[in-house]
């Protein structure tokens, strides 16, 4: 598991911090995203979302 971990922290600088680009904000079926507003996440993961590694973890298998 430690080896997969690893693995996704290539694609991200902290696995319990996030960082955020300048986007330009779209409306996806009436749900403004991007820009300024909040991240959305929309999840099929039964764990809790702030929970990264149990995330990453159930995400992976």
């Amino acid at each position: 598991m430690n080896s997969q971990v690893l693995q996704v922290k290539q694609y991200s600088d902290s696995l319990t911090r996030y960082s955020r680009r300048k986007t330009r904000e779209v409306n996806v079926g009436g749900v403004p995203m991007g820009g300024n507003n909040p991240i959305r996440i929309q999840s099929m993961t039964t764990i809790d979302t702030m929970d990264t590694r149990g995330s990453v973890e159930q995400t992976i298998r």
